[in-house]
């Protein structure tokens, strides 16, 4: 039987991205699901989430050290995405882990019926980095997607979560009451979208560089109109940087709306965890990764 650390990212203090779901709400659904059905098959797992840190940073160290308190086979660190993409995907530190996040990722894109974004490699990501041992970070899907959200069950996702890792099918116990978001349900529009991306575009209208559609919804006239930014660049579009970064592991120090050296080199790592020419320039490659698209 297998020993394992599983835990809920962000806590209520300092939360995660909210669109359509509440990511924060949500990966503790999907914590407990996991730990139910890996427990419900013999296996010993302790739950790591945090909920006391009042900064990302004491939350990230929160979550480590308990993650780190006892020796196991595998960290499991659950979230949801945001910035207009769509699917599942795994974060692996290297190619260690990749064949159980692959596992998980096809397990969560069968069970949920989204795509399939597949594993993703980072050494900058403070869960990733800094726990002893093999650690994964899952994004199950994305809250500010409508197709994600219409297909989201936190019970369907921690059991192909916790069925990857066994290596056969389990079913947790707990019911997290939750059940697919559907079309037909009306919401405001100020609910709808992402509050980052919205705030972007908000700030491009308001500095002139763009006049779009304020909705929170990335798409090809909020890359058009995201300005290139670089060290020395100051104001609320170099913050909103910053914010993205952080949120994504990428830390950037205090959100300062500086982009100093700091940023430069969040900026270098987020572009080299995903392929782009690494200037330490936000241009338009850069940006279209931070939105997802």
């Amino acid at each position: 039987m297998g020993v394992y650390n599983v835990h809920g990212g962000h806590n209520f203090i300092v939360p995660g991205a909210k669109g359509l779901l509440d990511e924060t709400a949500e990966d503790r659904k999907v914590t407990a699901r996991v730990i139910s059905a890996l427990r419900s098959a013999g296996h010993t797992v302790y739950d790591c989430t945090d909920d006391s840190g009042r900064t990302q940073g004491q939350n990230l160290a929160n979550i480590v050290a308990k993650c780190n308190a006892h020796p196991v086979d595998l960290n499991i660190s659950n979230h949801l995405n945001a910035g207009g993409g769509t699917g599942v995907e795994v974060w692996c530190y290297d190619e260690k882990t990749k064949d159980i996040a692959v596992a998980i990722c096809q397990n969560v894109s069968a069970a949920l019926g989204i795509p399939n974004r597949g594993v993703k490699y980072s050494k900058n990501l403070y869960v990733l980095r800094k726990t002893a041992g093999f650690a994964i970070l899952v994004e199950c899907c994305f809250v500010d997607n409508q197709n994600d959200a219409s297909h989201w069950n936190a019970d369907k996702c921690g059991d192909a979560i916790a069925s990857a890792i066994a290596g056969k099918t389990v079913t947790g116990t707990t019911s997290s009451g939750s059940a697919p978001v559907t079309t037909s349900v009306a919401k405001p529009a100020t609910s709808t979208g992402n509050d980052w991306v919205r705030r972007l575009q908000t700030e491009c209208n308001t500095q002139g560089f763009s006049n779009q559609k304020v909705d929170g919804i990335p798409g090809k006239n909020t890359l058009a109109g995201c300005p290139t930014c670089r060290k020395g660049a100051r104001g609320n579009i170099t913050r909103l940087i910053q914010e993205r970064l952080n949120s994504l592991g990428f830390n950037c120090g205090k959100v300062d709306g500086i982009f100093g050296n700091g940023t430069r080199a969040a900026v270098i790592a987020f572009q080299k965890a995903h392929g782009l020419s690494a200037d330490g320039i936000v241009g338009q490659n850069t940006w279209r990764a931070l939105l997802g698209l």
